[in-house]
C-alpha cells in the first residue's frame, strides 16, 4: 500500500489537475461532435478502448491507467460532453444525451467497433449504449464492456452533494468518493475545491441530477439486453455507490463477471490501480499492436 503522503499526491495530481504521462500529459486533440467542440486523448495502437470518466470528472481522471493500457490498445479518452476542457451548451442533460454524443465521437473518428470502460455515470452511459445496441439500436458495435463502480440502477440509499459549493461539501464529497482520505488536508481540499471552480461544471451537474428523464434511464429492467461480455469491478467500500450495486449489475447481465477490490472506494482505477489494470486488461485481451 502506498504511503499516505505518496497516496494523497498520487490522487491530487490524477485526479484534481493536470497530471504527467511519462514525460508530459497525452497531447490534447480536439473534434467537433453536432457543432460542440470535444477534447480528448488519442493514445496507443491496437483495439479500440473507450475510457469514460463519471460526473463532474473529466479524461485527466484515467490518467494512472493510461500509459500501460496504451501498450495493447489504443485508447479513446473524452473529456464528455459538458465537462472538463469540452464545450458546456446550456442542455437538459440525459444519459441518454451521452450516448448519443458517444455514438456520433466513434462515428465521426470512423472507428468500426470499441470495447467500453465506464466509471460511475461513465458505466451508467456504456451499460445504456450496449443495452440499446442489445434491443436493436444502430451504434458504433462493442466488443466488451467494463463497468467500474457504475451508477445506473435505482438506490435505496441518497447520495451526497455531488455539486459541493462550500468546502465542508466538497469534503463531504471525497469522504464518499475515497476510501483512505487521510491525505485530505486542509490544504489539499482547497486546492480541489479551487480546481473544481474552474472547470465550470457545475450547470451540467445540476442539469443532470435535475433532469426528470434521469430516473426513467434507469437500467434495473434493461440488464438483460446487454449481450456483450461484461467485467463488473467495484470497491468494497464504495460509500456513494455500494457494492450491492455492483452485485445488481454483475446478476442482471447475462455471463458477467464481477471483481471488487478491498480498502477501496468509488475509484479503483485511482486506489488500487496495479490490481485493477490486471483484472481489466485480463478481461479485455488481445492486443496484438495494430496501426491505426
Amino acid at each position: 500500500m502506498r504511503g499516505n503522503k505518496k497516496f494523497g499526491l498520487i490522487l491530487l495530481l490524477a485526479v484534481f489537475t493536470v497530471p504527467a504521462f511519462g514525460q508530459g500529459q497525452p497531447p490534447d486533440k480536439t473534434i467537433a461532435v453536432f457543432g460542440q467542440t470535444i477534447h480528448y486523448f488519442d493514445i496507443g495502437s491496437g483495439p479500440v478502448v473507450v475510457l469514460l470518466h463519471g460526473l463532474g470528472s473529466r479524461k485527466d481522471d484515467w490518467l494512472p491507467v493510461l500509459e500501460p493500457m496504451a501498450q495493447k490498445y489504443r485508447l479513446l479518452v473524452p473529456d464528455q460532453i459538458g465537462f472538463g476542457k469540452s464545450d458546456k451548451p446550456l442542455l437538459d442533460y440525459s444519459v441518454q444525451t451521452y450516448v448519443d454524443f458517444l455514438n456520433e465521437f466513434l462515428r465521426q473518428l470512423k472507428v468500426e467497433k470499441a470495447s467500453l470502460v465506464g466509471e460511475s455515470l461513465g458505466g451508467w452511459i456504456a451499460a445504456l449504449y450496449a443495452a440499446e445496441i442489445g434491443g436493436g439500436a444502430h451504434l458504433i458495435p462493442v466488443e466488451k464492456l467494463a463497468l467500474v463502480d457504475a451508477a445506473g440502477l435505482k438506490q435505496d440509499t441518497p447520495i451526497p452533494d455531488l455539486n459541493p459549493s462550500s468546502l465542508a461539501a466538497m469534503r463531504g464529497v471525497m469522504e464518499a468518493v475515497f476510501y483512505d482520505t487521510s491525505w485530505l488536508t486542509e490544504d489539499a481540499l482547497r486546492k480541489i475545491f479551487t480546481d473544481k471552480l474552474a472547470v465550470h461544471d457545475s450547470y451540467t451537474v445540476r442539469s443532470f441530477l435535475g433532469n426528470p428523464t434521469r430516473d426513467k434511464e434507469r437500467l434495473d429492467d434493461r440488464l438483460a439486453s446487454i449481450k456483450v461480455p461484461t467485467l463488473v469491478t467495484w470497491g468494497k467500500q464504495d460509500k456513494l455507490l455500494p457494492i450491492a450495486s455492483g452485485e445488481r449489475y454483475a446478476a442482471g447481465i447475462a455471463g458477467a463477471k464481477m471483481v471488487s477490490f478491498d480498502k477501496c472506494g468509488h475509484v479503483p482505477p485511482i486506489e488500487k490501480t496495479e490490481e485493477f489494470l490486471a483484472v481489466l486488461t485480463g478481461f479485455l485481451g488481445g492486443g496484438a499492436l495494430a496501426a491505426h
